[in-house]
């Protein structure tokens, strides 16, 4: 993740995880200010964003099937 161009919001990159309570998700594509997302396995030491964070930057996040 990285601060947009105008260093006030968030950028998300394809592979980033996004942790909702106990559920993990891993970026799959974004378009504009959507986010698809795949469920993941627990991924140990690797950085994870909160989904309360991302959803104040993106305004929506479709969780795709396995």
């Amino acid at each position: 993740m990285k601060a947009d161009s105008r260093g006030t919001g968030m950028q998300l990159n394809r592979n980033d995880i996004i942790k909702d309570g106990r559920n993990i998700y891993g970026v799959f594509c974004i378009l504009g200010s959507v986010i698809y997302v795949k469920p993941v396995p627990d991924v140990n030491g690797t950085p994870v964003y909160g989904l309360g964070e991302v959803l104040k930057y993106y305004r929506k996040i479709e969780v795709m099937g396995k």
